[in-house]
């Protein structure tokens, strides 16, 4: 009965390991990504409103999710006459939310004891796919619906935070970074599947305010990825994180089956081996 329940509990924790995993990208320490910056090398411009901590990215099935830990969760629209929507033409919008960018493999010019400072839309990560919010001066939250990003540069894939800011060069934020993706590109596809998204803020400590992102990525070529990269800023980017969240995976569905069989034959032959013969039987 010992032997059962110790192989059952395996079991278990064999089928949690193979159905979810986990990573997360620093915003914060030596090597951490700033990118580039006409102004200086800073982590965060404009003080702690855009500063941002931490993205973790996690698989549980075919339902990827990622929380984006930002003091400016629950703050766009904050400074509306920086802000402008290039898509529409709307001017007077202030600072919303970037899209999420992904890739597979992460390029980024520089190097970690720089901070990537010359890093940027026209260098670096060639990004593979967006998450483009239908409303990113919300702070309530909405919809996205992911792209296949098909250009072979950024350029002709997305806008980047020059789109968005009204001001012009006397205002202070990170140039050329890219922002949101283009939807009226013909480089970009709508693959057709779409996710929810989410601010959730801390009053107490807005620090630890987030965004998450969640989407079922049934059918997509993303649930072959064992790693994720991922850029995400604000629409004036003057705070990014971005990075390489590796090891994110489910193994494939024979693997879970194939463990649990080593487990019970390892369970069998324990039993087998501990139960003495009788005198002059074979072994």
């Amino acid at each position: 009965m010992k032997n059962a329940l110790k192989l059952a509990v395996a079991a278990a924790c064999v089928l949690g390991v193979s159905h979810a995993g986990a990573a997360t990208i620093l915003d914060s320490g030596t090597t951490a990504y700033y990118g580039a910056d006409n102004k200086g090398a800073a982590d965060s411009i404009g003080g702690s409103t855009y500063d941002i901590s931490q993205a973790t990215i996690a698989r549980a099935g075919d339902v990827l999710t990622i929380t984006i830990t930002t003091a400016f969760a629950g703050k766009a629209g904050v400074s509306s006459s920086w802000g402008k929507d290039p898509l529409t033409g709307a001017t007077g919008k202030g600072i919303g939310y970037g899209d999420v960018f992904l890739s597979d493999t992460w390029n980024a010019a520089g190097t970690s004891s720089n901070h990537y400072a010359t890093d940027n839309a026209t260098k670096g990560t060639v990004w593979d796919y967006g998450f483009a919010l239908n409303n990113r001066w919300s702070n309530t939250g909405g919809t996205f619906k992911l792209y296949a990003l098909n250009g072979a540069t950024n350029a002709q894939n997305i806008l980047n935070s020059n789109s968005y800011i009204s001001c012009g060069t006397s205002c202070n934020y990170r140039e050329n970074e890219e922002t949101a993706v283009n939807t009226k590109s013909t480089s970009v596809k709508d693959t057709g599947l779409a996710g929810t998204w989410s601010v959730t803020t801390n009053r107490t400590n807005p620090a630890q305010s987030a965004l998450t992102f969640k989407i079922d990525l049934s059918g997509s070529e993303l649930l072959d990825y064992s790693s994720f990269a991922m850029h995400w800023g604000e629409t004036c980017q003057n705070d990014v994180i971005e990075g390489l969240a590796k090891n994110v995976h489910v193994p494939l569905p024979g693997t879970a089956a194939l463990l649990l069989l080593g487990l019970g034959a390892l369970g069998a032959a324990r039993r087998r081996g501990g139960r003495a013969l009788p005198p002059g039987a074979a072994a």
